[in-house]
Parts: structure tokens; C-alpha cells; sequence
């Protein structure tokens, strides 16, 4: 009788065990359930693939998408490999404002994550968190990076990362560190990478050329020989009496024999007009090298920016504008008058005769500037275009890009 009472006792022990064991795998199950739906849906709301097209991305969403995966998805959905995915995207997107919690996320899928394809970039981003704190630690993970990888953009960051933790950014870098910038720009122009490699070299490019009074990597000595003017001295260069009138604060009528002129050394220039950020690039035609940038507005959805290469084929200081909306002629002076101070007519190479109506100019409404809002022409602030104009040349290619 004990006998069977005890097998009875364990029999019903078993059962209980087995019950438990069952609801402990549904609830499992439901929760994994959960995360993986939770995962979808925060990608649907985060990418929103979904909505009409070229209508913009829904912010609210966004941010409820961002909630999901840092209250649900992270939390609770353990070594799954989307987990690395939505680290990355939540690190990335609140990088800026919590920066501590976006360099802990990367620090998870550096550790957790080995052969997510999410890995290499965040190494890379956890490098540059270290770059400052803990400079051998950073060049460590960049080592890693150029190791390991073939992804372009990934080698353009690790490549940045190396130059930043050589670069005081309070100081002036030699050209050496210059020079591993516009490898960057050269090599991996459409890269994350060479965006901050541009943004780094334009101030310091800015100083040298317009502050430095020294010979420098953009400027020599020329000597004025008897009867020389300043165009006989801009072809020479190949850049426009403009810039050496900027550089010296002189006029033809002021020169004398034997003067020392500074004048540039980058010869022929061409510029981007890059529409997806809103930027103006020089740079030298010799080398493709990286000069200066300036921010700028395009046209507005009705009046678009024409894309395609053109020459600048006429410079103008203060030229009358026929309003296309409008018809009106609109004059220097007048409330109304949009170009600035200089204007810089576009015309295709193969027919360097015809009038476009585009043009890079300056503007009466500086708050424009990266923004589409323009009537199709590119606009720059009048101190950015006075500039500009300085430095390109008539015949220098325009390239207008998406």
C-alpha cells in the first residue's frame, strides 16, 4: 500500500513538473512571440516603407519605434541576431543626446555580437567614443576595422578615426594629417567618413587661405616684373584677379616692380553642387583634392535645381534679374533684387553660348541658405558667393548631383 501510494505521489510529482515545464515553454514562447513581433513593428515604424512616395519620414513614429526596441526588443529578446540590429539603430539615433547609453549599446554588439553585420560598424563607432578617453584603446578598434573588413565606408571611417587621433582639434595639423584627409575625400568621396574629413579640412583650408599672411600649401610669392598686371598674373596661375585682389587687399593701378604678391597654387578648380546636403564643394583639378565648402539652397519643388555638368561662362557683379516668376526686372538695390552681391551664370559645355537662367549667386535671404527655395538657381550666403566667386574661374565645371 506505501508502495503504491509513493509511485502515486511521484507519478503526480512528474505530472506537476511536466504541467510547469509546459507552461514555462508556452510563456517562453509567447514572450519570444512578442519580441519578434515587436521587432517588425518597430522596423515598419522606423523605416516606413509603407508610405507614399517621396513623402517624408513620420518623426512620431520614429520615436515609437526608437521606445520599442529600447523597452521591448533589447530587454528581452537575449542573443537574437536582430537585437544587434536594433542596438545599432537605437545607438545611432540617440547618439547625440545620451551619448553614455549609445556607446554602451555599441559596446554590446562589439561583445555579444561577433558575426552580426552590424560588428565592424560598431567598432568603429565605439572607437571614435574612445578617441579622446582612451586614444590606445581607440586605435586598437580601428586596427581592427582595417583589419578585418572590405567595406569601403567602414575602411573610410577607420581611416578617419586614425587621422582624428593624431589631429589636436585645437591646434593646426601638419600637412601630413592634412594630406590623410584628402586621401579619404579622394578615395571614399560618397562616404560618411569623407563628410567629416571635408568638414575638418574646410576650416582648416579656410585659415590658411584667407587668414594665414604666410606662404603656405595654398599660396606662394610671385614677384611683379615691370608692366605686369593682374590678369597676366591670373592666367599665370590659372586662377582669377579676384583672389590675388583678396589676398593682397591691392588693385592693377597699385602694383609696382617688384612687389611681392601672394597667389594661389591650386590652378583650375571645379565644383559640386551636391543637392542631398545642401553643399558646395571646390576642388582641384589636378588631384580631385578637396579645397573649400559652403552651404547653399537649391530649387524648390516647382523650380527644381537642374542636375548635369556645366562651365561658369559668365561672372557678374550685381546683374538685373527678370523675375521667372513674376516677369518682372528686378535691379540691385530694388527690396526685391535676389542675387546678392555677385552672380555666376551656368551653361552646358557643348554649348557654352546659351543662356540657362542658371546660375550660383548670392541672396536677400541668408535664412534660406539649405533649404529648397530657390527659383532653380544655387544660392549662397554674399559673403560665401564673394568668396566663390573669387575662386573660380570663367570655363570652371559646375557638377549639379542629386
Amino acid at each position: 500500500m506505501g508502495s503504491r501510494l509513493l509511485a502515486g505521489c511521484l507519478a503526480f510529482l512528474l505530472f506537476l513538473t511536466l504541467i510547469g515545464a509546459g507552461v514555462l515553454y508556452f510563456l517562453q514562447y509567447q514572450q519570444k512571440l512578442a519580441v519578434d513581433q515587436a521587432h517588425t513593428q518597430a522596423l515598419e515604424l522606423y523605416y516606413q516603407t509603407k508610405r507614399p512616395k517621396d513623402s517624408p519620414l513620420d518623426t512620431d513614429k520614429r520615436a515609437e519605434a526608437i521606445r520599442i526596441w529600447r523597452n521591448e526588443v533589447i530587454p528581452k529578446g537575449g542573443s537574437k541576431p536582430f537585437v544587434a540590429e536594433a542596438l545599432y539603430i537605437v545607438a545611432k539615433d540617440i547618439q547625440e543626446n545620451d551619448p553614455e547609453a549609445a556607446r554602451d549599446y555599441y559596446k554590446r554588439i562589439v561583445d555579444e555580437f561577433p558575426q552580426s553585420d552590424r560588428h565592424g560598424e560598431a567598432t568603429a563607432r565605439l572607437a571614435e567614443f574612445r578617441i579622446r578617453t582612451d586614444p590606445e584603446q581607440a586605435k586598437k578598434l580601428y586596427s581592427k576595422v582595417l583589419d578585418a573588413t572590405g567595406d569601403l565606408a567602414l575602411t573610410a571611417e577607420a581611416m578617419w578615426g586614425m587621422a582624428q587621433l593624431e589631429d589636436d582639434p585645437n591646434g593646426d595639423p601638419g600637412p601630413d594629417i592634412r594630406e590623410k584627409y584628402q586621401q579619404i575625400v579622394v578615395k571614399y568621396p560618397d562616404s560618411e567618413a569623407a563628410g567629416k574629413a571635408r568638414a575638418r579640412l574646410d576650416t582648416l583650408n579656410r585659415h590658411l587661405i584667407f587668414e594665414d599672411p604666410n606662404v603656405n600649401e595654398f599660396k606662394q610669392m610671385h614677384t611683379v616684373t615691370r608692366g605686369e598686371v593682374l590678369m597676366k598674373i591670373a592666367n599665370l596661375y590659372e586662377c582669377t584677379v579676384y583672389i590675388i585682389e583678396m589676398l593682397n587687399n591691392v588693385t592693377s593701378t597699385t602694383l609696382r616692380p617688384n612687389q611681392q604678391l601672394l597667389v594661389p597654387t591650386w590652378g583650375k578648380v571645379y565644383a559640386v553642387v551636391d543637392k542631398s546636403d545642401y553643399q558646395l564643394r571646390i576642388f582641384k583639378e589636378s588631384d580631385k583634392k578637396f579645397l573649400i565648402q559652403y552651404r547653399v539652397a537649391i530649387g524648390e519643388k516647382e523650380w527644381k535645381t537642374r542636375e548635369g555638368e556645366y562651365i561658369i561662362t559668365n561672372k557678374q557683379f550685381h546683374p538685373p534679374w527678370p523675375d521667372p516668376k513674376t516677369g518682372k526686372l528686378l535691379k540691385y538695390g530694388e527690396p526685391d533684387y535676389p542675387l546678392g552681391e555677385r552672380w555666376m551664370g551656368l551653361s552646358p559645355p557643348n554649348n557654352p553660348a546659351s543662356r540657362t537662367g542658371l546660375g550660383i549667386h548670392g541672396t536677400n535671404e541668408p535664412e534660406s541658405i539649405g533649404s529648397s527655395s530657390s527659383a532653380g538657381c544655387v544660392r549662397l550666403t554674399n559673403e560665401d558667393v564673394v568668396q566663390a566667386f573669387a575662386i573660380l574661374r570663367e570655363k570652371s565645371r559646375v557638377i549639379i548631383q542629386p
